[in-house]
């Protein structure tokens, strides 16, 4: 017997509405506004988050790259490159969950279903919990061999286990952040989140510093010095992140009642959430063997170049994703009001800025890729080789800015079993096949093997512009 106080058992859908000129007002912070001020207001504050992000990172990777000897450098360069990856499948395993959250509290505030959203975050932050231990546990115990497999060695490979042996004692937390996080963008609120961010990037390099250079005891640590800053941030980005939701600042709030297991919420956004879990799975695992293509070639300080690349690289990437966010989230907005046209005129609205933009980024990667990658490493061997790959990834910038804005837009309506169709196709089918030919077969080495990846995101960018067209997944049900 359903509870008073649970969610409808009714399903969201989307039909078209009788008024299907009108655009629907949408509710929260983002009535009574343009479509250009949703954008804005939903987009800026992610994309400053991702600055601070991007900026902590790049702190970390710099580090590691002053350690002295230049060859400990290397080695933690490397190191970090590979346990950069493995961190990357925490925060995908992570997002899925928060991908199933935010697709049904968009469409429960859109639809002004303020007990259903509640409901969702309540389940969302128990999946988070669950989800985040489980995957701290498994990389805990096969940080080694994981590291091993994909061929660094000697010092580099104990930097590596080190450092994910570290990060993953707070897993859970993290993911609390994440989907919290996530949650609350969902709702409409974009400055809240930003804000945490903000306090966990300064916590992040002010304790990096002082475990890599202060004073003993506590400095002199290297690379665990660096995990240990990261991990120290997210325990106080999720500690501040439960404090605003059961404050309840914003459109939803944290209910301790809702943290008790509802089979009905949960199971709806495990819906949404396991294609993107399975996607996310298989993107990394077609980016791990990537990394084993790269392990191939045998060449010591290619891990860090390759690492320094994706790292300016994903510069590009962050007005792409802060306005894919946007996109998502007016998307299942605008279905929960019942407004399919607006949902998609948002889509596309967003797509077209994020081209715009990531296109002249493009642009300095073509131009003046050696200038950039030399503002941040002084690694001779990084500063040779990473700049070649820039100039290959600037060539598709575009290509990248529909995949991500699109994926997330579509992802947004709760389609997530199409992107994950997608995302194997192109991965498996072209990526991979393409890398090792052009990077190991044809003796182009790791150049060659970005021409492989570069391709793929074209590819995969193109198919994201065919299923979108299709229109099949503004009918998505939740």
């Amino acid at each position: 017997m359903r509870r008073p106080t649970d969610p409808p058992s009714k399903a969201v859908a989307v039909s078209l509405p009788s008024d299907a000129g009108l655009p629907k007002a949408l509710g929260g912070k983002l009535a009574g506004l343009s479509l250009h001020r949703q954008v804005w207001v939903l987009a800026i504050w992610p994309l400053l988050e991702q600055v601070m992000a991007f900026t902590v990172g790049t702190v970390d990777m710099g580090l590691a790259a002053r350690l002295k000897p230049e060859e400990l450098a290397i080695a933690a360069n490397d190191a970090l490159g590979v346990a950069g990856y493995v961190g990357w499948l925490m925060g995908m395993m992570m997002g899925a969950v928060g991908i199933g959250a935010s697709a049904l509290v968009a469409r429960a505030i859109g639809g002004r279903h303020k007990r259903l959203a509640n409901a969702a975050l309540g389940q969302a932050i128990l999946l988070a919990l669950v989800v985040g231990f489980a995957i701290g546990l498994v990389v805990f115990v096969l940080a080694g061999p994981i590291a091993q497999i994909i061929g660094i060695q000697g010092q580099a490979l104990d930097l590596c286990k080190t450092y994910l042996k570290i990060i993953t004692l707070a897993a859970p937390l993290s993911a609390v952040l994440f989907v919290g996080g996530a949650c609350l963008r969902a709702s409409g609120d974009t400055r809240t989140p930003f804000g945490v961010v903000v306090v966990v990037n300064i916590v992040n390099i002010i304790a990096s510093l002082l475990f890599v250079y202060g004073p003993g005891p506590i400095g002199g640590h290297g690379v665990a010095g660096i995990a240990a800053g990261t991990a120290i941030a997210w325990v106080v980005g999720a500690a501040l992140t439960l404090v605003v939701l059961l404050r309840g600042n914003s459109l939803i709030k944290l209910r301790l009642a809702r943290l008790r297991p509802h089979w009905h919420t949960a199971r709806r956004i495990i819906h949404v959430t396991t294609p993107q879990l399975f996607e996310s799975l298989g993107i990394w695992g077609g980016n791990f063997l990537v990394l084993i293509i790269i392990g191939r070639l045998a060449t010591e300080g290619l891990m860090g170049s390759h690492m320094w690349a994706v790292r300016l690289e994903s510069a590009s990437f962050l007005p792409g994703f802060a306005l894919a966010g946007a996109a998502a989230i007016l998307v299942g907005q605008y279905l929960g009001a019942n407004d399919p046209v607006m949902a998609r005129r948002s889509a596309l609205y967003c797509c077209a800025i994020a081209a715009a933009v990531m296109s002249l980024t493009g642009l300095l990667f073509i131009t003046i890729p050696h200038q950039l990658i030399a503002l941040f490493t002084p690694v001779p061997l990084h500063q040779e080789v990473a700049p070649q790959l820039l100039w290959v990834c600037g060539w598709v910038q575009p290509f990248f800015a529909v995949a991500i804005v699109l994926s997330h837009a579509i992802k947004g309506a709760g389609d997530t079993r199409s992107t994950m169709v997608i995302g194997y196709a192109t991965l498996f089918l072209v990526r991979l096949p393409l890398a090792y030919l052009l990077g190991i077969y044809f003796g182009l080495g790791l150049v060659g093997v970005w021409y492989g990846l570069c391709s793929e995101m074209a590819v995969r960018g193109l198919l994201y512009a065919a299923r979108f067209t299709q229109s099949g997944w503004l009918k998505t049900r939740i």
